[in-house]
């Protein structure tokens, strides 16, 4: 028989990693909606100063458990929440009044996935300011019972760096710099 050519398009690594990752939040997003329905329609609510940002409620932040080992913050999810959290493709966190973790907006066939940021509510500023220390976010699978962690699992992959500043600036500049992008590759 031989060798024999596949016939079809070849698509370079850089799509294919592009496709993996838009393919994998789309799938996170819908994940994320169907949880969210579980909650009263007050439970999420837009920032006031940006609608990408979508702030948790002390409810739906309670879901969640925090620990800073060194300089990583892990963010324990339970299996509800892990559906959808432990497959987003995070690209930052943030410490200022919330902990936010954000995910670029990317290509998706002829379409955008619009970025996501979600604030979780942290009950106090102690807290923040330990967070704030950090340098990374580590998504960790945890069991809960009656409101205290009984298991802790491996954290999965090696978590995503923390940004400095305010989260609703810095989406603010990433858009004047695809704004800016765009406008150059007019003239190429």
């Amino acid at each position: 028989m031989g060798s024999q050519k596949e016939e079809g398009p070849q698509v370079s690594p850089e799509e294919l990693a592009r496709i993996e990752r838009a393919s994998r939040q789309f799938i996170s997003y819908t994940n994320f909606i169907r949880w969210a329905t579980n909650f009263r329609a007050d439970e999420i609510r837009a920032h006031p100063k940006h609608r990408a940002v979508k702030l948790l409620s002390p409810v739906q932040s309670g879901r969640f458990s925090f620990a800073i080992e060194g300089d990583t913050i892990l963010l324990g999810t339970q299996d509800f929440e892990g559906v959808w959290m432990n497959t987003m493709p995070w690209d930052a966190g943030y410490v200022s009044d919330r902990l936010y973790l954000s995910v670029n907006s990317t290509k998706i066939m002829d379409a955008n996935l619009h970025a996501l940021v979600l604030g979780f509510f942290i009950d106090d500023e102690v807290k923040r300011a330990r967070m704030r220390s950090a340098k990374y976010v580590q998504v960790v699978p945890v069991r809960a019972t009656d409101g205290r962690v009984v298991d802790v699992q491996r954290p999965l992959g090696l978590g995503f760096p923390i940004r400095p500043g305010d989260v609703v600036n810095d989406l603010r500049e990433q858009a004047q710099e695809r704004v800016r992008q765009q406008d150059a590759s007019r003239w190429f």
